[in-house]
């Protein structure tokens, strides 16, 4: 669906699917897909509709599953949309954006977790608050089709060239919503030099994909890169500041090296890695007194000492 320039970042995206979506049973963190859940359709704030410039065939219905009873997951998303959370948008003044991009391997969207739990803390800063629903994986059109999809991967570690695959669809619906926060600046209250990315796992490597493609048009200003991949990677001309937290204990990404933070320091630009002792994968809203549970803090502090924040 992408030009051939972006050949190069979808094979870096398959990497690190693979790091992500490929572990064996044995080693995956899995245990927690046997108790997700059915939910009937949720009830959420208004959203707007994102431009698709390359549709992608999915028959099947947009649904929901909970995790527990307070993390909820989104999945068969075929039309990308945008959420403005409206206790963000008040002010007279213009403030900055950021845009959450969660998680979920694209195959669903850690829509509390990494979204509306982690809007709430971004709102009191002064944070223009956007939640991005971008395309997932299709999946069966059955509750029963989606928790064997998600077994597959997170408990049997199939089918990381099928996320890889999905990941230039996540990229484009990305690249829209920085386009449209722009385009409705005015509108929403936000300085359209301040308009930040803020992504999780899959999210992170969505983000990754932005900077990566590095259109003119929807380069975020700042970015936000939660366990995601750091191994080697080209940084790209006029590279925002980045902030980078992950933990050594991730399940997923523990054997990667850290040469995108390498690489980005040498290009000269702006960056900032925290690496925890512990916190596993998936610490976004999910405290476990350990060290990773200050990540928040320490993005925010991030955002105000870079002054994109009061």
């Amino acid at each position: 669906m992408r030009n051939p320039s972006t050949r190069r970042l979808v094979g870096l995206l398959a990497g690190a699917a693979t790091c992500l979506l490929s572990l064996s049973a044995s080693a995956a963190p899995g245990d927690w897909v046997k108790g997700v859940l059915p939910l009937p359709p949720q009830k959420e704030p208004p959203s707007v509709a994102l431009p698709v410039a390359a549709e992608q065939a999915n028959p099947a219905h947009e649904a929901w599953a909970q995790q527990d009873p307070t993390q909820r997951l989104l999945y068969n998303v075929s039309r990308p949309s945008l959420t403005p959370m409206p206790a963000s948008l008040s002010g007279d003044k213009d403030g900055p954006a950021v845009i959450l991009i969660p998680g979920g391997g694209f195959q669903f969207l850690a829509m509390d977790n990494e979204g509306y739990d982690v809007a709430k803390r971004l709102a009191p800063l002064g944070v223009r608050v956007f939640i991005l629903k971008y395309r997932t994986q299709p999946l069966p059109d059955s509750f029963e089709g989606f928790k064997d999809a998600i077994s597959g991967t997170f408990q049997r570690g199939e089918g990381a060239d099928a996320r890889a695959r999905q990941a230039p669809y996540a990229i484009a619906d990305a690249e829209a919503a920085i386009r449209m926060v722009r385009a409705r600046a005015s509108e929403w209250h936000v300085d359209p030099k301040r308009i930040g990315v803020l992504g999780f796992s899959a999210g992170a490597m969505t983000v990754l994909g932005v900077l990566q493609a590095n259109l003119s048009d929807a380069r975020p200003d700042f970015a936000g890169m939660i366990y995601g991949p750091t191994q080697s990677a080209n940084v790209p001309p006029h590279a925002p500041p980045l902030f980078a937290a992950l933990a050594a204990d991730d399940r997923f990404f523990q054997s990667q090296d850290l040469s995108l933070i390498h690489n980005w320091r040498l290009s000269g630009a702006s960056v900032e890695l925290h690496l925890y002792s512990a916190g596993g994968h998936g610490f976004a809203s999910q405290p476990h007194g350990v060290t990773s549970d200050a990540w928040f803090d320490q993005y925010a502090l991030w955002l105000k000492a870079m002054k994109f924040t009061p």
